[in-house]
């Protein structure tokens, strides 16, 4: 009866947990850093610094410098997720190791009608390391994961790979980049395997133009446009339901830098989610650089609140 009563649970907490197309493991889909979330996932020719392991890995060696981040987001239905990685850029290469963690140390457990008989935690790690390399105007990259899922006594490992490749054009003011993310397994956990929400991705970085203001010539506002073609790969789950459709998506966001000191942003999603608009700001100072996003959910689950930091070294 626990079993059963364990795994309507899981049941139950992959929509509530979920992006938008409602795949198994939602720690990847979630983040990885503030300034990833404010700009809606629009971020496979973003420069992430070291978060670019989990977006698009060949963006780590056209980089200009090395980087920590660190982020903390409160999810939905009081999911703590954390984020932290560094990337050393040596030359034309880059590589970098980071980590992913969300947990939930309160989920009401029940095994029939009634009052609750008590709670238990569920809890997802992914361990990251990634390289990549700057071959003429090309870079390529890959990444690999190790990723633990736990829920109540049970648990299980596996993994997952992400390839990408990136250039720049127009004195950088144009990147392009495609991503290949989360391919990979995972092992049994209760009845049946996570699915794993594999995507192709494609997108643009383009600065549109730089203007002034009139009451101040020494306030430069640039302004720029990102775009992501997101396009599912099917994926089979073990469980009755057999394979499941996802459609494709986009995600657009805009930028304004203000005199590379302020950043403001914001992003919209389109297909079947319940969160499509998302806002953020970014604060420079010196070699640091703090951020915040902000993304409501359209269904009565709540406001998500991300902060992160980036330190380039």
């Amino acid at each position: 009866m626990l079993l059963t009563a364990i795994t309507g649970i899981l049941i139950l907490l992959s929509p509530i947990h979920s992006s938008a197309q409602n795949t198994g493991l939602d720690l990847l889909t979630i983040g990885p850093s503030a300034r990833a979330l404010s700009l809606n996932g629009a971020v496979t020719a973003e420069q992430l610094g070291a978060s670019n392991l989990y977006t698009n890995p060949a963006n780590l060696a056209l980089e200009n410098s090395s980087s920590l981040n660190a982020a903390y987001t409160l999810w939905i239905g009081d999911l703590n997720h954390t984020h932290a990685a560094i990337n050393f850029k040596k030359g034309n290469r880059g590589f970098a190791f980071g980590f992913i963690g969300a947990q939930d140390d309160d989920i009401v457990l029940r095994t029939k009608a009634g009052p609750p008989e008590g709670s238990f935690a569920i809890s997802l790690l992914s361990l990251s390391a990634g390289y990549a390399y700057q071959l003429g105007p090309i870079a390529i990259g890959g990444s690999l994961q190790y990723l633990r899922e736990e829920y109540y006594i049970h648990n299980a490992s596996g993994y997952t790979t992400n390839f990408g490749a990136a250039t720049q054009l127009w004195d950088k003011r144009l990147q392009l980049g495609m991503s290949l993310l989360n391919l990979g397994k995972m092992d049994e956990l209760i009845n049946q395997s996570t699915s794993l929400p594999t995507n192709l991705q494609a997108g643009f970085n383009a600065e549109l133009l730089t203007f002034t203001a009139p009451e101040n010539k020494n306030l430069p506002i640039t302004v720029s446009l990102k775009n992501n073609w997101v396009v599912p790969v099917k994926t089979t789950n073990t469980s009755s339901q057999g394979e499941a459709e996802r459609e494709p998506y986009t995600n657009i966001a805009v930028e304004f830098d203000i005199a590379e000191t302020i950043l403001l942003h914001s992003g919209y999603k389109t297909g079947d989610t319940v969160r499509h608009w998302t806002a953020g700001a970014g604060v420079k100072v010196g070699s640091i650089v703090a951020n915040y996003a902000l993304i409501p959910f359209e269904t009565g689950f709540g406001t998500v609140h991300s902060l992160g930091v980036s330190y380039q070294f």
